[in-house]
This record gives structure tokens, sequence and C-alpha cells, in this order.
């Protein structure tokens, strides 16, 4: 205890002489001043943005194929994904451990372990976003080349690893487009033999085109009955029952009531259904239409959208998912070590403190046990 003692008896006394005070902040001030810039900092940063649709021409196909057609693609993950994504694989483990394996930072000249190297890196690396979805890389070491090699690495890394999720995204959604692709073209095919039979079976070429048809007919004759009765009725006031155009007029309207009324029943013939015919088998018809409407809007729906992933795996193969805004470089001016100038500014206060605001305020520096101020 005597030791610690003498070493705390000995500090007290340091810190309450000026002269060795003033000398000690002095020293420290000189040094941090001289570690502030040696060694030299280097800070070297890349700009990259990633690509969407448009970058590439696919914006104008989708303009082009229409909004049914956006509208899907979206669905698949055709929109343009958001920055935090990006910063999210600049900043991920698999762009650091191929950045390490690109460099060789693990091996005898380099780090000992992976883990060590990923630890190095994250103090000197920063991946962060700017206005614009813009994605930087900056990497802050004591050694120029070292920075503007691994600035390259990251911008290489990234753009490799945007490009491997792209592809298994690609891949992804070409399978289960190819998938429903073949279920929509079995369907349609199916839902049209369907049809098919129904028409033979009827006798129909195009049912709506019968079945209106039909209804006109029978609207007509309806008509011309209205209208002969019309004359009927005025004949029957002014002429006899012996009347030859009264005879007549009473034929014709015999003859419309028959086939109005054979309308009425339905009956097969040689061309077709009837009107009544073809009102029993409408709702049949109309279901076996409608599915095939449908499974003909789904295999075009499929059809554009395999053409659209073929068109995207095209451009993933021929053009990089990341476009460099900056090339990777290093600052132009002169960078300082930053713990350094924090723990200058401290000792700097600690000078202010001491030297100028205690004097001023009468705070006596000068430590003393208690039991030595007590009377």
């Amino acid at each position: 205890m005597s030791r610690l003692e003498d070493i705390r008896q000995r500090a007290v006394a340091f810190v309450g002489d000026p002269k060795q005070r003033r000398r000690a902040y002095a020293v420290v001030v000189l040094v941090l001043a001289v570690l502030c810039i040696v060694p030299r900092p280097y800070v070297a940063r890349a700009k990259v943005v990633p690509q969407d649709y448009s970058s590439i021409g696919l914006g104008s196909m989708m303009n082009a194929l229409g909004a049914q057609f956006q509208n899907l693609a979206a669905l698949f993950g055709g929109a343009k994904q958001p920055v935090d994504m990006y910063l999210a694989i600049g900043r991920g483990t698999e762009v650091t451990d191929d950045v390490i394996k690109r460099l060789k930072l693990v091996g005898p000249d380099g780090y000992s372990s992976m883990d060590r190297a990923r630890i190095a890196l994250e103090r000197k690396v920063d991946v962060h976003s700017l206005t614009g979805g813009i994605i930087e890389v900056e990497v802050r070491t004591h050694d120029a080349d070292q920075a503007q090699a691994l600035t390259q690495a990251y911008v290489r890394a990234i753009s490799d690893r945007i490009i491997a999720l792209g592809r298994d995204r690609i891949e992804r959604k070409r399978q289960v487009v190819l998938d429903r692709f073949k279920e929509a073209e079995d369907r349609v095919v199916t839902t049209e033999a369907a049809l098919t039979r129904f028409r033979q079976k009827n006798r129909l070429a195009a049912p709506e085109a019968e079945l209106g048809s039909a209804l006109s007919l029978r609207t007509r004759l309806e008509a011309q009955l209205q209208a002969k009765l019309v004359q009927l009725q005025t004949l029957q006031r002014f002429q006899g029952e012996e009347n030859p155009q009264l005879q007549s007029l009473q034929s014709d309207v015999a003859s419309l009531r028959a086939q109005i009324a054979h309308s009425a029943r339905p009956q097969m013939g040689n061309a077709g259904p009837n009107v009544a015919g073809l009102s029993e088998v409408s709702g049949e018809y109309l279901d076996l239409y409608r599915d095939y409407r449908f499974a003909q809007a789904l295999y075009e729906v499929y059809s554009r959208a395999s053409e659209e992933v073929a068109v995207e795996t095209l451009a993933g193969d021929t053009a990089s998912d990341v476009q460099i805004i900056e090339a990777p470089r290093l600052d132009a001016d002169r960078k300082y070590n930053i713990p350094a100038v924090a723990l200058l500014a401290l000792v700097i206060l600690a000078v202010l403190f001491t030297e100028v605001y205690a004097p001023a305020t009468g705070i006596d520096l000068r430590f003393k046990r208690r039991a030595d101020t007590e009377p």
C-alpha cells in the first residue's frame, strides 16, 4: 500500500505543479498533433447505382405490351428494388468474403483468419446510400493502393452479388412462368375441344350468331302477325265472311301463328336447333364459352410473361446490373486521423479548463486528502 500511496502522492504533486503540468500538456499536444497527420490516411470512394428495367430497355417493352403486362411483371418481381436491399447486399457477409478472397487478405501476408479480416474490413469500409438511390463505397486506410484496391473489389463484389441474386430470381420466375404457361396451354386445348364438341353436337357453326338470327326471325314473325291482325280487324268491320281478301288474310294469320308455335317447341333440324332449342342449350354454351375465353386470356398473359422472362434473361447475360457513376478514386484533399484529432480536442479542453477556467473561477487543483484539510 505504501507503493500505491507513493505513486498517488507523486501524481497529485505533478498535477498540482503548474510548470510540470504545462510541460506535460505541451508534450501530449505535440505528440497528438503529429499523430493527426502521421501516418497519412487515404480515403477512396466509388459511386454505383443498381440498374432497373428502364436502363436496359425493358421499360419501353413493357409499355408497348400494355398495363396488364406491367402489373404481371411487378407481381413476379419486375419492379425496381428499394435502396435498402442494395445496402444490405453491400454490407452483407457474402460481399465481404468475396472481397477477402479476391484480394487474398487471409494468409501469410495478411490476416490470420477470416473473422479478423472481416472485423478489419468493417472498420475500414463504409457502404452507404446517397440521394437518388446511389450507393457509395468509402474505404479509409493508411495505404493509397490498398484503399483503391479495396474499393474496386467491393464494387465488383457488389455487382456480382446483385447479378447472382438477379439470375436466381429470374430462374425461379422462369420456372413458375413456364409451368403456368404449360397449364394455360393445356387448358386452352381442353376448353376448345369441349366447345368444338358442343358445336358439332348441336350443329352450330357459331352459337352466338345462330341464337341472334333465330331470335330476330321470331321477332320478325311476331311483328308480321301483329300487322296481319290489325288488317284482319279492319276488313272484318267492312267486309263479309265471303270476301276473298279477308279469307286470304285469315290464312296468312293462321300460317304465322303456326310458324311461331313451331319455333316455341324445341326441335332439331338439318340446319340445327330452332329458337326454343337454342334457349335450352344456351346456358351450357355460355359456360363452355366463358371457360374458353378465360383460358385464352390466361394463355396470352403467360405467353407475354414468358417472352418478358426470355428478354430479361438475355439482358442479364449481356449487361451488368450495376452502373458505375464514379469509378474508384482517391480523394484529393488531405485527410487526418480522426482518433488523434478527437484526443487532441479533449486535451485542449483539459488545458482550457485547468489553465484558464479554474484560475478564473478560483477552483483549487491541488488535490489533498480530507484528513489534511481538517483542523
